[in-house]
């Protein structure tokens, strides 16, 4: 029998460094994929990641009669080093691939599938060499186990904060050079557990090539990323700012026939005082108003649908959530609101307003004005902790299109539309206060708009009102000459609107030409008076071709209106509002269907060769069965469980850092505990591990969405505290049954160790679309009460194994 080579510290600090510089990659092309493509390929990085790791096990277990355990410090020390010139390579491939995102309303060319199909394969291959080089180890040292997979966990954790950190100091290019320098750093480890000069030499070498391109690339900027929904444009830009959720850009000064807004009355002839188009991930606009101090020529806001508000309530206190460029500041200001605090999660974007921009926009961000109050924070939470309360509370259009660093696909959850949110809403409003909130508008199917109302009537309902038609007002900017596509906007107030209330909504209506689609006084008539006057509420939702329903903390899924049969309908791709939906759904099948059948290539066929070498025994094909089990429930419980605390600390940064630094810093130190077991007591082990996991799982499920939001009032310092108590010890658990299997399996058979691997990998890549799919329809509930079963799945074939 071979003699392996036992893992030497180097060995071990070496996969956690190549373990975070994977995640870390991970995370970043999650953030450039929001901005070259469309935010819906976000989803795309996780499976490559899983996708590339899974094949490497395979490879490692069909080659291992050619990779001697021997030498297995001879391999890593080449394989890290590879893996960081193949990252280089990779990219720089991929930067030149001319693919510009599909706009499926023209469908996808056999050209844009063959583009997309190289760039998958292109960005798969640093995933795969990597993957080689924790598969080898995780199969060479499998008696290690519990330390090898604990330090890979850790790796991977400490990836979390790298990523934060590398993209709000390096930039989406510069990450990608920095996790090549992880990767080296990685073989030069791996070098110095060899003990060979030479080979320390040249991972030295390569190290400081490395060192040499980031700092050159830093000053030169050589690597660029384009975006690919607007290539033209986004070569004029004027300003690049990247963060750890956003990439932030900004175009030259515009002047136009009339002054840029979302909604501006046809009645309003004037100049356009000139703007500059701010973008994020070069989709989502903002604009940032030139202002020169003279409140006189930004008169033109009053005529903004969105402003509607303001002629209800004198000198009102305002809280606006996401002001952006400052345009929703200055309105206040037009209309000599007494207070405005604005609450803007992004920093990029304060920055760029109050330092970079400043004078052009006037100071708005700097105003020496102790009514005016610029806040970085969730809204969600600013306004939980906030004990006051306000005239008018005020959103406008608040949506990025882009995906956090966290991974969250296309179809990302948004705690500002659900029924909780607007629930705060109502509990900091004055008693005459009004919310005010405005959306896109199609004259012919208005769902996403009807689905505001939905959540507006269900949240004031639950509130406490007794006619929560009797408190909302919907007004629209329709203009059929121009476009199917309009503003309107919802009004829904604390208390019921007073006759007087409504005679002003009428005439300020009629003197800028919007129209009234409902009003407690009867007028209206359409969808939305359909709705809102309808005896059965609930039936009418449900009848409804697109899901209008009001959305939830458990199902926050607001701009997903699209279900499973409606991808039939043709006409929902030429909506530029509901393409979007359109698109994330297309994409998230087209995703599980790629990755299935590059799993049946490549992972299930070499299982149906090596099953016709008789390689894998009959009996140890209920291993199969446990550790995928184990990949498909990981995924089920981690990406709800992160997408629920995501809406309970709001800021995406620390959403991340949080949630996924606890949950594999936890499953590092569980598996490490597990090393300290003797063989004997892994199956005795197994049968508590599994019961108390299943526990955990589904108090995460049932209690714990209770707990966030009876503490959603705290400070962030004792929300991380919470989060990390309530997420440990479930990671911890979630640790343990792998490594015991991977231990458990190599007493039998140590050669197939690297082929569960690659099962477990290719489990979590469909796990993780699964995850997806069932929340969208579902809700995180239901996903992780889905991943429980899974792990009782594993329990049942382990107890069968004992």
């Amino acid at each position: 029998m071979e003699t392996t080579v036992q893992p030497s510290k180097w060995n071990l600090i070496g996969i956690s460094l190549l373990s975070g510089a994977i995640l870390t990659l991970e995370i970043t092309l999650t953030r450039i994929f929001s901005v070259t493509m469309w935010y819906h390929f976000a989803f795309m990085a996780i499976s490559l990641a899983l996708l590339g790791g899974a094949v490497a096990g395979v490879w490692v277990y069909l080659l291992g009669p050619r990779l001697p355990a021997r030498s297995i410090r001879e391999q890593l020390a080449l394989l890290a080093p590879l893996t960081s010139a193949g990252t280089l390579l990779t990219f720089w491939v991929y930067l030149q691939i001319p693919f510009r995102a599909p706009q499926l309303a023209k469908g996808m060319t056999g050209t844009d599938v063959l583009k997309l199909t190289l760039i998958y394969v292109d960005l798969a291959i640093p995933f795969f060499l990597g993957g080689m080089c924790i598969s080898l180890a995780m199969s060479r040292w499998s008696q290690r186990a519990s330390r090898v997979y604990a330090l890979d966990l850790v790796g991977a954790s400490a990836g979390c904060l790298l990523s934060v950190a590398a993209l709000t100091w390096l930039g989406g290019p510069g990450a990608v050079i920095g996790v090549a320098l992880l990767m080296a750093l990685a073989g030069l480890a791996f070098a110095l557990a060899t003990g060979r000069r030479t080979w320390q030499g040249a991972a030295g070498a390569w190290t400081l090539v490395i060192v040499a391109l980031l700092v050159l690339n830093q000053h030169y900027n050589w690597l660029q990323v384009t975006s690919g929904k607007n290539p033209k444009e986004d070569t004029t830009r004027i300003y690049e700012r990247w963060n750890s959720f956003s990439r932030i850009t900004v175009y030259p000064p515009t002047h136009w026939a009339q002054p840029f807004a979302w909604g501006l009355s046809p009645t309003y002839h004037g100049p356009d005082p000139g703007h500059m188009l701010m973008l994020i991930d070069a989709a989502a606009g903002t604009p940032i108003q030139a202002f020169d101090g003279d409140l006189s020529k930004m008169e033109f806001l009053k005529y903004d649908l969105p402003a509607f508000a303001y002629y209800l309530k004198e000198h009102p206190s305002v809280l606006i959530i996401g002001p952006g460029g400052g345009r929703d500041v200055l309105t206040g200001m037009v209309f000599q609101a007494s207070e405005i605090t604005g609450v803007e999660l992004n920093p990029a974007i304060v920055h760029a307003v109050r330092n970079d921009f400043d004078e052009y926009a006037g100071h708005v961000y700097n105003l020496n004005n102790p009514g005016i109050r610029i806040v970085v924070d969730d809204a969600r939470g600013y306004i939980a902790r906030d004990y006051k309360t306000y005239d008018i509370i005020l959103a406008s259009l608040i949506d990025t299109w882009a995906a956090t660093s966290a991974g969250a696909f296309a179809l990302s959850e948004n705690s500002l539309y659900t029924r909780e949110a607007f629930l705060s809403y109502y509990q900091h409003l004055d008693e005459d206060g009004i919310l005010t909130m405005a959306r896109w508008y199609l004259h012919d199917r208005p769902a996403e708009f009807l689905r505001l109302v939905s959540l507006a009537l269900d949240s004031w309902d639950l509130a406490g009102a007794s006619h929560p038609e009797q408190h909302l007002v919907a007004i629209a900017s329709l203009d059929l000459t121009r476009s199917t596509e309009a503003l309107g906007v919802v009004l829904v107030k604390r208390s019921p609107f007073t006759p007087e209330e409504l005679a002003q909504i009428h005439r300020v209506a009629d003197q800028l030409q919007f129209t009234i689609l409902y009003a407690p006084d009867g007028t209206g008539s359409g969808p939305v008076a359909e709705l809102v006057n309808t005896a059965d509420r609930q039936a009418f939702v449900r009848n409804y071709p697109l899901d209008i329903s009001a959305p939830t903390d458990d199902r926050p899924f607001f701009f997903n209106i699209i279900r499973i049969g409606n991808l039939i309908d043709r006409s929902l791709r030429a909506s530029g509002v509901y393409r979007m939906s359109y698109e994330a759904i297309y994409i998230l099948i087209a995703l599980l269907t790629i990755t299935s059948l590059l799993s049946a290539v490549l992972v299930m066929f070499p299982l149906w060769l090596s099953s016709q070498q008789k390689r894998i025994q009959p009996a140890e094909l209920p291993y199969l069965g446990y550790f995928t089990a184990l990949g498909v429930g990981f995924m089920l419980v981690e990406i709800p469980a992160a997408q629920r605390f995501s809406i309970y600390l709001g800021h995406p940064t620390y959403s991340l850092v949080v949630v996924l630094f606890s949950l594999l810093l936890s499953s590092g130190i569980g598996s490490r505990v597990t090393g300290l077991w003797p063989t004997e007591r892994i199956r005795r082990a197994l049968r508590w591990i599994f019961p108390l996991l299943l526990a955990l799982a589904a108090i995460q499920a049932l209690i714990v969405p209770h707990i966030l939001l009876f503490t959603q009032r705290w400070g962030l310092p004792m929300r991380i505290a919470l989060s990390v108590f309530l997420l440990a010890p479930l990671g911890l658990l979630m640790g343990m049954p792998f490594p015991l299997g991977i231990r458990w399996l190599s007493a039998r058979n140590p050669a197939i160790v690297a082929w569960m691997w690659g099962i477990n990998g290719t489990a979590s890549v469909l796990g993780s679309v699964l995850s997806v799919i069932l929340a969208l329809n579902l809700g995180f509930r239901i996903t992780l009460l889905v991943g429980a079963g899974c792990y009782l799945v594993a329990a049942m074939v382990a107890a069968m194994r004992a």
